[in-house]
């Protein structure tokens, strides 16, 4: 394997050229952002507007913007083209033009060195055109790499290879990939679209065409297109608005026009409903009105959807799925809509069975291994089943059966596949994990319904949740602190990792379980529960062996406070963490308060209040306005994590890399920590904090029962009674937790929002 790339220079300053590069400078790398100078502007400028440009638009909200600027340079094609020299790799981002990318290919080899690697970031145009007419050396440093748009958040690279592309240099690149960006790089034949695109487009033709030709508007037909068959929530046209009309305008006509084999082209027509909406200039969320359109109205926001029948928007009212409604079970809802006779069957059987009969019909053409679709439909598309993995959920054989029913005929391969191993996973399971997974585990040590702990094997144990959410629950508070003994007294373990299964740590309490136990009168039970919740967070905290948090997604509420207490935290580089209690009502009351004031406030003491009084302030307004970070990185700069946790860009790789920093601490010679004091900022800080409350109040920036939850957060930041200067113990300030936590309990309005959260899964405002 070559040396490994540290220095990318990114040719093209659009939307995903400032992207890549300022995804690229996140992530340690030396980036130069290269553009052409165009009229007065010079190219250099234009690069710096590209990159105000993108930190401005919020993709790389809660991103350390300082790294960013400091580790992109920003440069003009003609006085800076020398800069190109010393790269590893260059990522050209220009138009979608074969003229315009042959040329820019051909400036940056005349320019870079003869080691350079080049990468057009195309998200249909065959790379061997690109190549063609390239010397031998330079067509083998050449491939595709195709990012997502939005670039930092979709998981999905496509890496294309031509024939003449170097493996050993295709193998560098999937490892930066990999690593650096902690992307999903997939390795795909140069056909048409690739894979993501190939299947994505025609399952967006299916739904439109479905859509017009069955009658359906457009909200009828996203509540249909959702995750009722295992795709985005929100349904193809919210999710084409968010991705931008004329993006997929030119999607489309690219596929109607490319070299594809004649079984596909009956389902490439264009769908002009999508043409009509864009010559109106109607794009999407970027130009305000698309598929919908919301606007401000007296009530306030009004929300309209277009009407294609009447060509003009109509107000949108809320869709409701009544056929097999009743059925919770995800997969027999979906699979008795298909093989049943409903409304809905014949729109469902087009818009599930067409795609997932194109990716069995093309698979050969268009991928190395039939699961690279499915993993490249999900990291592309955020699909939350592949083709082939929905198809083995509903039932192999009955849906080849049905494609037949419907005059779509399945490949040989897979029925024969099929007639022999019954699924397309049968025997072949999916690709073996690169990283320690949770199935892993050598085996349960203890247990409850709610939560396990788990030999992770080379002295580790591993606990972790088994709740709806990953969501807290008294039964799981009492096991993790039996865990954590078992833990301390075995021969056998000298560290424990916390990680739950999903994409999040958790979303915190059971809600549910809060609700029942102040219905009916239950107080006794659910103090107690907040009680040993607290134990079991202090338990983590001082065990004399180390506890480290893989953390991920959200940790919201009583996960963050789990990870607030850990003596290590793995996090990766997508964590969305806060104290967000208020919005239901409560606050936080599983030591979140008593230990972000000790990291705030710590070695602060009497002579230094107006400082004291500056860091609690800072601590408590988030938590008053419940907001998260929006990035590891301000999860560091908030306090949630320290300057020893870990930040890391592979999600895949969480538990392996907590796993390995469990065993550094203990090799180590972990020390706990000892307890200490803080001084209380007394009633001069809860003066303050309560002029800040009242400002708001006045401002309408909260409710009077908003008030009255952050009057409380001020009496436990400020020590309670505490006098001015007193020292207080963590003890002191956990006590302050549980008693705010058991007054708002008592009172009918926190019980409104909770079962507000629980039932709409928003915050009530009352």
């Amino acid at each position: 394997m070559g040396k490994s790339i540290r220095k990318l220079a990114v040719v093209g300053a659009g939307t995903m050229g400032a992207a890549i590069a300022a995804c690229g400078a996140r992530a340690g790398l030396d980036v130069i952002l290269m553009v052409r100078g165009k009229a007065e502007e010079s190219g250099r400028a234009r690069a710096q507007n590209a990159i105000a440009a993108i930190l401005k638009s919020g993709e790389m909200k809660g991103s350390d913007e300082a790294r960013i600027r400091a580790g992109v340079v920003c440069a003009d094609m003609q006085q800076d083209a020398a800069l190109l020299g010393d790269c590893d790799l260059v990522i050209e981002a220009v138009a979608e033009n074969l003229a315009v990318k042959q040329s820019t290919a051909k400036f940056i080899f005349d320019n870079a060195s003869d080691e350079t690697i080049v990468g057009t970031n195309t998200s249909n145009i065959s790379i061997s055109s690109i190549a063609e007419g390239m010397d031998r050396d330079r067509q083998r440093r050449f491939l595709g790499i195709h990012f997502f748009n939005p670039v930092r958040y979709m998981d999905l690279v496509e890496l294309i290879p031509h024939a003449e592309t170097d493996g050993e240099i295709l193998g560098r690149v999937h490892t930066l990939i990999n690593d650096r960006f902690g992307k999903t790089p997939i390795r795909c034949k140069d056909a048409p679209g690739f894979i993501a695109n190939r299947i994505g487009s025609m399952a967006l033709t299916s739904i439109m065409n479905a859509t017009t030709e069955g009658g359906y508007g457009f909200a009828a037909a996203d509540a249909l297109t959702g995750d009722l068959i295992f795709r985005p929530k929100q349904g193809a046209f919210k999710l084409l608005d968010l991705v931008g009309l004329d993006i997929s305008v030119h999607t489309v006509d690219y596929m109607a026009s490319a070299d594809i084999p004649d079984y596909e082209k009956p389902f490439r027509n264009r769908p002009e409903v999508l043409c009509d909406i864009v010559q109106r200039g109607c794009l999407g969320n970027k130009t305000g009105s698309g598929f919908y359109r919301k606007t401000k109205g007296p009530k306030g926001a009004e929300r309209f959807v277009w009407d294609y029948r009447s060509a003009q928007y109509v107000p949108l009212e809320r869709v409701k799925i009544d056929s097999l409604a009743q059925v919770r079970d995800k997969k027999e809802r979906l699979r008795g809509l298909l093989f049943g006779d409903f409304p809905e069957t014949a729109f469902l059987r087009r818009v599930v069975l067409e795609p997932m009969w194109l990716a069995m019909k093309a698979a050969d053409e268009i991928s190395y291994d039939f699961r690279d679709i499915d993993a490249a439909m999900r990291g592309g598309y955020n699909w939350i089943k592949g083709p082939f993995e929905l198809c083995d959920l509903l039932g192999a054989k009955e849906i080849l059966n049905l494609m037949e029913a419907q005059g779509l005929e399945p490949p040989a391969w897979a029925v024969e596949k099929i007639g022999r191993d019954g699924a397309f996973y049968a025997g072949e399971a999916k690709k073996s994990a690169a990283y320690l997974q949770l199935t892993d585990s050598r085996g349960v040590i203890m247990e409850n319904g709610d939560a396990a702990l788990c030999d992770l094997g080379d002295g580790v144990a591993l606990f972790s949740l088994r709740t709806k959410a990953n969501t807290y629950t008294i039964p799981a508070a009492q096991l993790m602190l039996a865990a954590a003994d078992e833990v301390e007294k075995s021969e056998t373990f000298k560290a424990m990792v916390v990680c739950n299964p999903g994409a999040n740590l958790g979303a915190g309490a059971n809600l549910y379980e809060v609700a029942a136990a102040i219905e009916s009168g239950q107080f006794t039970l659910l103090e107690k529960g907040v009680e040993d919740f607290q134990k079991a967070n202090l338990r983590l905290k001082y065990l004399k062996k180390p506890v480290v948090v893989a953390a991920k997604g959200q940790a919201l509420g009583g996960s963050a406070e789990l990870m607030l207490h850990a003596g290590c935290v793995v996090a990766h580089q997508e964590l969305y963490a806060g104290l967000v209690e208020m919005g239901v009502g409560l606050v936080p009351s599983g030591g979140g308060c008593a230990e972000l004031l000790f990291r705030a406030t710590e070695g602060l003491q009497y002579g230094q209040m107006a400082r004291i009084i500056q860091e609690i302030d800072e601590l408590v307004l988030p938590i008053a306005q419940a907001k998260y970070s929006m990035s590891a990185e301000e999860a560091m700069k908030n306090r949630y994590l320290r300057r020893g946790d870990l930040i890391i860009a592979k999600a895949d790789s969480l538990l392996e890399q907590a796993k390995a920093a469990a065993l550094r601490l203990a090799d180590a010679c972990w020390r706990a920590p000892v307890k200490g004091t803080v001084t209380a900022a007394g009633e001069s800080g809860y003066t303050h904090l309560m002029a800040t409350v009242n400002v708001m109040l006045q401002g309408r920036m909260m409710t009077p029962y908003d008030a009255v939850i952050v009057e409380k957060l001020a009496r436990i930041f400020c020590g309670g009674d505490a006098l001015a200067g007193e020292q207080i113990c963590e003890e002191d300030i956990l006590l302050l937790e549980r008693k705010a936590f058991m007054e708002l309990c008592h009172n009918e309005k926190t019980l409104e929002r909770i079962k507000g959260m629980v039932q709409t899964g928003k915050p009530v405002r009352n």
